[in-house]
């Protein structure tokens, strides 16, 4: 895994919370893996998978929070790849879910 991979400064216009974070993802046929988000955003987030992912997936951020994700781009690593994603809300209920997660895990 290189440091390019893994550079977390942020190149983003929404401010992202830099820390890696325990999260689950879940595909369209209902199979749940686990994975690492090393930041994420209200918009987004840099994702490390071990298995593939399809055009769009569900991410589990904690207990609270569930938002649909989009891949916007992939880099290999040896056993899993680094994952940019964009949040597709279906509702302003996600949006707003996704705010507060932010601000637990800033706090």
């Amino acid at each position: 895994m290189s440091l390019l991979e893994l550079d977390i400064q942020n190149r983003r216009r929404a401010t992202r919370v830099n820390r890696a974070v325990r999260v689950t993802t879940m595909d369209r046929d209902y199979r749940r893996g686990l994975s690492v988000a090393l930041n994420v955003s209200s918009t987004g987030a840099r994702l490390v998978l071990t298995q593939g992912c399809q055009e769009t997936f569900l991410v589990e951020l904690d207990a609270h929070t569930q938002v649909l994700a989009r891949p916007v781009w992939k880099r290999p690593l040896k056993r899993s790849m680094v994952v940019g994603v964009r949040f597709e809300f279906r509702c302003d209920r996600e949006r707003q879910q996704v705010i507060r997660f932010l601000q637990r895990l800033a706090a």
